[in-house]
């Protein structure tokens, strides 16, 4: 009976470690996911981690999220599911250093209201290293009656955006102003579904404007600031004007897609702006670049495609040089790639940022890389193996749905290259690209266009 009782407790204690083991293990994974999302661009300054590995709190419901964005200890936030606020409900994360707010597959926070006071989905105020990614925020529409954005980021330094939709805002989709500095946003759409609500105090019938940086030529605290970094962003259905609308800032403008046909302009330099326009896809609108008249600083055009475009497109002055190195793609594979992989379409926050041959997402080594990314007929597969074994390529699309074995064959033991697999079954868009041996696996997003 005693032997019994000392096979058991140790049958416990076993659980108990190996318990202890699992909690370590998956720790590890995800700060080597969290790890693998490097941020671009401007924000790359000091960089962003958000709250980094901290255990997410999983939120469902508005109360929980408002506890949770008004909670500085709390640094990783996972939203789930839609939540729409109530009246006058719009959250304000103030004063925090370090916190993420990531949305799991398919999270939506919702406005419905439209009064002045009490519109607006978030505002980040005076908080510093915020990541907020994976989140479609929809608002009631547009009606001008000068109320809040559906974000504003209000005097706040390294923020990353990302895999965001911004849809239907009462005023702006997103607006950046006093003083805020070290933004980027990355792989984010911005469109307007719902028909704009005329008869607002602000005087326009039809405000779908999307992003305003600067509020005003007196905010002169912005002068130096506004550093930002916009690239695999897409301006879609319905937006009419600010794509954005600068003032001060040193924005650079780079692999963004334009297709928001029946607007009055995509790009505005307005007092001081310094905007370096770099290999976009402009494609069906009017005025792709408005300058200021004597106003700006420059708005240099480089390397842009321009389909069926109407009215002003040309830069003028030569813009600031980035201080940092980022990856870019040439501006006619950029539709393509922006409409394959923006807006909030990843299957888990932990997911990285995708752009190149380089530049892959979770759980990839860094010694293994499928290119050219994005591919077309064929694609490529770099990877370096410790022995002899089999190896199977699998394809998912974004949803989940399997389109198949691609390829079948052995690795030697060494570097090696997989050349010419074809791709010409498989459908375009964001693709999971997935590499099975007898001892593990990798994957790796891929575009098909």
């Amino acid at each position: 009976m005693h032997y019994n009782l000392i096979n058991l407790n140790s049958i416990t204690e076993m659980k108990r470690v190996i318990l202890i083991c699992t909690l370590f293990l998956t720790s590890l994974l995800n700060q080597n996911l969290n790890a693998q999302c490097t941020v671009p661009g401007w924000a790359s300054t000091n960089g962003v981690t958000g709250g980094g590995s901290a255990t997410p709190l999983i939120v469902t419901t508005y109360a929980d999220l408002r506890a949770a964005v008004n909670n500085a200890n709390v640094k990783v936030i996972h939203v789930s599911g839609q939540i729409t606020f109530p009246a006058a409900g719009r959250l304000t994360l103030n004063n925090q250093n370090g916190k993420s707010i990531l949305g799991l597959n398919g999270a939506r926070l919702i406005s419905v209201d439209m009064t002045s006071g009490g519109s607006g989905i978030l505002t980040l105020r005076n908080s510093s290293n915020i990541l907020i990614k994976n989140i479609t925020f929809e608002g009631p529409g547009a009606y001008d009656v000068d109320g809040n954005d559906n974000m504003t980021i209000d005097g706040c330094t390294n923020v990353w955006i990302d895999h965001c939709t911004f849809q239907d805002a009462l005023d702006g989709n997103l607006d950046i102003k006093n003083g805020s500095d070290l933004i980027s946003i990355t792989w984010t759409k911005f469109e307007y579904l719902k028909p704009p609500v005329p008869g607002g105090s602000g005087g326009s019938n039809d405000h779908r404007f999307s992003n305003l940086f600067g509020s005003s030529d007196s905010d002169t605290q912005d002068e130096g600031k506004l550093r930002i970094t916009m690239q695999y962003c897409w301006w879609g259905n319905g937006v009419r004007e600010r794509m954005p609308r600068v003032r001060y800032g040193k924005v650079h403008l780079l692999n963004n897609y334009f297709s928001s046909t029946g607007n009055n302009y995509c790009i505005y330099a307005g007092y001081k702006a310094d905007l370096l326009i770099e290999a976009n896809y402009f494609e069906g609108v009017r005025n792709a670049i408005r300058l200021e008249s004597g106003n700006f600083t420059a708005a240099q055009s480089v390397d842009n495609t321009f389909v069926g475009v109407t009215g002003t497109s040309a830069g003028s002055g030569t813009a600031f040089t980035p201080p940092y190195t980022i990856a870019k793609i040439p501006s006619q594979d950029v539709k393509q790639t922006v409409m394959s992989g923006a807006g909030a379409i990843l299957l888990q926050p932990t997911d990285c940022v995708f752009l190149s041959n380089q530049e892959v997402g979770s759980d990839v080594r860094s010694n293994s890389v499928f290119y050219p990314n994005p591919a077309s007929d064929q694609i490529s597969l770099k990877t370096v193996s410790n022995d002899t074994k089999s190896v199977k390529i699998t394809v998912t699309d974004i949803s989940g749905k399997s389109e198949g074995v691609i390829y079948e064959g052995t690795l030697k033991k060494g570097s090696n290259t997989i050349n010419s697999i074809s791709t010409k079954k498989l459908s375009k868009g964001v693709k999971l690209f997935e590499v099975k041996t007898d001892s593990g696996s990798f994957t790796q997003k891929v575009i098909i266009k």
